[in-house]
């Protein structure tokens, strides 16, 4: 075993990075844990670290108190075809009262439909490479949410 004895500063990244990095890793591994079980259709919760929305609100996602991830997975007969949709749920606090006052939460929900392709494995080499990719898929659509939700 080794330890290391040296605390290095890494570079900092924005909250909805790291919450798309974390998603892109939680439905891979998702995807990799039910196929190996054998499974070829199934219905997955995640949700988001209550921790992880105070640094998205800070981040332009204002008025969000919640976020729900659901994974459905139905399967497909071609490899290219869609087989499965991640909905993601965003809870606001609505204001509706002309004095400002919340009254409830709000959903909006978005997604991104996925094929059985986008998560083929690579060898052990390549893995590394093909997870950076899913995550940089997940930050894109992150960043696009995220000009969608400014304009609320």
């Amino acid at each position: 075993m080794l330890i290391g004895n040296v605390l290095e500063k890494t570079p900092a990244e924005a909250a909805w990075q790291l919450c798309a990095d974390k998603l892109a890793d939680a439905v891979r591994n998702c995807w990799q844990e039910h196929t190996n079980a054998g499974d070829r259709k199934w219905e997955d919760n995640l949700h988001e670290d209550p921790n992880a929305l105070a640094g998205l609100r800070a981040e332009g996602f204002d008025g969000l108190v919640g976020l729900d991830y659901i994974f459905k997975w139905w399967g497909a007969g071609d490899s290219e075809e869609l087989a499965g949709e991640l909905d993601v749920i965003w809870k606001t606090i609505r204001d509706d009262d002309a004095d400002g006052a919340a009254d409830g939460v709000n959903c909006y929900r978005t997604w991104i439909k996925l094929a059985e392709r986008d998560f083929i494995l690579g060898l052990y080499k390549e893995e590394g490479a093909k997870r950076e990719k899913f995550r940089q898929d997940f930050r894109e659509a992150f960043a696009q949410w995220r000009d969608l939700f400014s304009r609320l």
